[in-house]
Formats: structure tokens, sequence, C-alpha cells
């Protein structure tokens, strides 16, 4: 199931990834005011690959979870949550961007 080191760098790293990618995400999607799906998506993919990386190429059930909820977190910033606030559950397309985000970093991860 993967030793201690393989789940402090897998986790390490989605988290840098989610983290920096869902930020400059933010702020890209509010420029060009499209790709509100898509392009979360492939940040979740970053991030399942990121965490593959950490995780020296494992992917059983406890690295999926840590993969998915990092897409998760990244989609969220990525749709801006920070920016607009609870009002992103108004956004469908938003909402859509958090899936699309787990979708990916779950299949990043099984690569």
């Amino acid at each position: 199931m993967g030793r201690p080191e393989h789940y402090l760098k897998g986790g390490g790293a989605g988290l840098a990834v989610a983290i920096a990618g869902g930020l400059v995400l933010n702020a890209v999607l509010g420029q060009v005011g499209f790709g509100s799906v898509i392009l979360p998506g492939l940040l979740g993919f970053g991030v399942g690959r990121a965490v593959a990386w950490g995780a020296a190429g494992q992917s059983q059930q406890p690295f999926l979870a840590g993969a998915v909820a990092l897409g998760v977190l990244a989609g969220v910033l990525a749709g801006g949550v920070l920016t607009v606030g609870l009002a992103l559950l108004m956004r469908p397309f938003a909402l859509l961007g958090v899936a699309a985000a787990a979708y990916g970093a779950a299949r990043g991860l099984r690569g």
C-alpha cells in the first residue's frame, strides 16, 4: 500500500501543483473568459501526474482518493472560490470544471 514517504511526496507534489495551478488558472480564466471546463480538467490531470510521480507510480485507493481530493481543490481554486466566494455555487460551468478536475486527477494518477 505504499510507504509513508510515498504518501508525503505524492501529497506534497499534488498539493503544490493544485494550489499553484489553481491560482494561475483562476487569473487566466478571468482574462480569457472561456475554457472553464476543459482547462480545470487538464489541471486535474497534472495534479494526478504529480501525485503519481511522488508516489513512485503507485495508484492504489488511498493515492486515488488523495489525487481526486487535490483535483477538487485545484478545480475550486481555478473556478474562483477565492475571488467569487460562495457565488461559485451559482456558476454551473465552474462546478463542471471542478468535476472535470477531479476526473482528470483520477486519469492522471492511473496514467
